[in-house]
């Protein structure tokens, strides 16, 4: 594998605890021109900073959403360029700027591909990749981490959802003027899908933005009608308007009627702690990642 000649010793930056670590070090163990460093996350967000204040001008992250999440934070309004390779679960940022989940391809495409300029949004200053909600997907994740001790993570994830339904709750929220009384509050980067079986992935093509979406299931069962309708009829449940609100918007300020002032907020799956109002915002200009563009798929 031939690595890019414009950079003399790239750095490649591992998180150790990611779920393809091992053969992502396997694959570097043949490539010149780079140096590997294997670190816990502390470890990684402390080099990843110092490459910054050096001022080097592309890293590579090894990991998944939640550690390419915490690498941006560090690179956005600095000269240096994010290239990823991509080692989570899910991998919703890599898909999103259409990087390949092959290892030696995202590799290749990280040592010689063009950054592009890549959106993201902020929440009360946290910055995210992908997606922030309140509501019903935080007791979700709750769930799943305590089930993730005894279980694989798919099946941890179904017994969780289930939980959910049984567990049903509404939170109440003002966005902008507007109060809802709702199960959750879900806001992307980029328009979404409203159709199966891709709702809730990035559009192709869609608008550019904070695409939120309230769903307006107000009892369990409405909201296991709209499970059962999505599983087991082929029923796009989100495209009917009377059991959603949905834009794509630049900002959006979400108040939470709770009797703490800090609340969990899931950020590109990662549970947080922020006050209430949330104010989002969303950036075109500011982080450079190295990705596909449409055209360099499509020849």
């Amino acid at each position: 594998m031939n690595s890019n000649p414009g950079f003399n010793s790239l750095p490649v930056f591992i998180n150790k605890n990611g779920g393809n670590a091992d053969k992502v070090i396997a694959a570097l163990s043949s490539v010149s021109n780079v140096t590997v460093n294997i670190l816990d996350v502390d470890e990684l967000n402390a080099a990843v900073q110092k490459a910054v204040d050096k001022g080097l001008p592309r890293i590579v992250v090894a990991g998944g959403d939640g550690t390419l999440s915490l690498a941006a934070v560090i690179v956005v309004d600095s000269n240096t360029e994010l290239a990823i390779i991509p080692g989570g679960t899910l991998n919703h940022f890599a898909k999103r700027l259409n990087i390949p989940l092959d290892i030696d391809e995202a590799l290749q495409l990280a040592l010689n591909g063009q950054a592009q300029p890549t959106s993201f949004a902020m929440v009360n200053q946290q910055l995210f990749l992908n997606t922030s909600s309140v509501g019903a997907y935080v007791h979700f994740v709750k769930s799943r981490e305590k089930l993730e001790r005894h279980l694989p993570y798919l099946t941890a994830s179904f017994i969780a959802a289930v939980r959910r339904l049984i567990n049903f709750r509404r939170v109440s929220v003002h966005i902008n003027d507007t109060k809802f009384l709702t199960p959750l509050v879900f806001i992307g980067v980029g328009e979404r899908q409203l159709k199966l079986p891709d709702v809730g992935q990035n559009k192709r093509g869609g608008k550019q933005g904070l695409h939120f979406i309230v769903l307006r299931c107000s009892t369990r069962i409405a909201a296991l009608t709209v499970a059962a309708q999505a599983m087991f009829r082929g029923v796009n449940p989100l495209s009917r308007e009377q059991q959603l609100d949905n834009a794509v918007v630049e900002r959006i300020e979400v108040n939470v009627r709770s009797r703490n002032k800090w609340l969990t907020v899931a950020v590109d799956g990662e549970l947080v702690k922020l006050k209430s109002p949330l104010k989002y915002a969303f950036y075109q200009q500011g982080l450079n990642v190295v990705s596909l563009l449409e055209k360099d798929i499509e020849s």
